[in-house]
């Protein structure tokens, strides 16, 4: 009974760890490390040397949003800055609308390509650019100003290898956004989060719609599998190099996922996520230090909640079977969770429900990552709905 239920307190600790305590536990290493950590402000750069950079789009029938996502890069006033756009087979306006925005930014490039994946346009675009620092950027994504200021210059610190944006909610009524002013919960404690990361060592995370990476780190993506934005992030703190995330440059979203979509989305993600950090899991190892730690209660741990949660109820269950009080309540809050959520899945919106139903769902998102990655069936394929 003692060790059934001892395994079943220990799965539960793993499952709680990456949200309730290892944020904490930053917080306690910062103050110990309080003499030695990296500064988050903004540098004070002249812009005669602020490295030059090429912006990469890659896009997929992005006619509703191409044009203003170019007019948002220039607003920036960001000097010696080229655009890239790769059009992955597009049958809409998407290359006609670029090349008539070329006579206005002489410096905009398109590239008319067949079908063939993010992954693949994005190799493509990285070839055919010429910069310092490339530049990756989502066509539904709209930058605050100076977000590409504050990005880059971070470069002109040798050891900074890549770094990733802040994702905001979108301004409201025209008016900029502050991260401070994030609604969600959920994106506040990955904010946190990444910026103590960034100031004891290195961010292990990604932000796919907004990041940039020192061309010198830029290795080419092993394969369809890998996620297109963390490949290039992970093989960065291969090199021993940092990953920031930068607070200041910031982002937000315009497009919306139709309901349910978040879930496949997580799905893709997480199967595109283990398929990377299986190309890189050297970084797992200790001799990692903080990186190998970071990237095991960031990313593993999360993944692994699936399989920790019906590891839990089988030993609950065996320790209820011995005779343990606990284990009986372990076993019916963790059965009760999924019986609680049976409601949500048919449309009922109270709240205990709903957020049953989000935890629930993302948990067989994860389950399906993993079959997925087993298969090797991960793709970073994109599809419009």
């Amino acid at each position: 009974m003692i060790i059934f239920l001892a395994c079943t307190l220990f799965l539960l600790f793993l499952m709680i760890y990456p949200y309730a305590v290892y944020p904490p536990f930053l917080k306690i290493l910062m103050k110990f490390k309080r003499n030695t950590l990296h500064s988050l402000d903004i540098p004070n750069i002249p812009e005669e040397h602020l490295p030059n950079i090429a912006v990469l789009i890659a896009a997929y029938n992005e006619s509703e949003y191409i044009e203003d996502a170019i007019h948002t890069i220039y607003a920036q006033r960001y000097p010696r800055c080229e655009v890239h756009v790769g059009s992955d087979g597009s049958t809409d306006d998407t290359v006609q609308i670029v090349e008539r925005l070329q006579n206005q930014y002489p410096n905009l490039h398109v590239h008319a390509l067949e079908r063939r994946g993010k992954n693949a346009v994005n190799e493509y675009l990285v070839s055919h650019s010429q910069s310092d620092v490339i530049v990756h950027l989502d066509a539904d994504v709209r930058l605050q100003q100076g977000a590409l200021y504050s990005m880059c210059s971070r470069f002109t610190d040798a050891n900074i290898g890549a770094v990733i944006g802040t994702s905001i909610d979108a301004p409201v009524n025209g008016k900029q956004d502050n991260h401070a002013a994030e609604h969600s919960v959920y994106r506040s404690l990955e904010f946190q989060t990444r910026s103590m990361e960034s100031a004891l060592s290195s961010t292990v995370t990604s932000l796919g719609h907004f990041y940039a990476v020192r061309r010198i780190y830029r290795r080419s993506l092993p394969n369809e599998q890998v996620c297109d934005d963390y490949m290039p992030i992970l093989h960065v703190l291969l090199e021993h190099k940092r990953v920031l995330a930068d607070p200041h440059a910031c982002a937000f979203e315009i497009r919306t996922s139709p309901p349910g979509m978040e879930f496949k989305q997580a799905k893709r993600f997480a199967a595109c996520g283990m398929a990377t950090v299986g190309e890189a899991d050297a970084l797992l190892s200790p001799k990692y230090g903080l990186i190998a730690l970071f990237l095991w209660s960031r990313k593993m741990l999360r993944w692994l909640m699936p399989i920790f949660y019906l590891l839990a109820i089988c030993t609950s269950f065996l320790a209820w079977h011995e005779g343990s009080i606990i284990g009986m309540i372990i076993f019916h809050c963790l059965i009760g969770l999924i019986l609680l959520s049976l409601p949500g899945f048919l449309g009922l919106r109270i709240n205990i429900i709903r957020q049953a139903c989000i935890f629930v769902r993302l948990q067989i998102s994860l389950l399906g990552a993993w079959i997925h990655v087993l298969r090797s069936n991960a793709s970073s394929t994109w599809e419009r709905a």
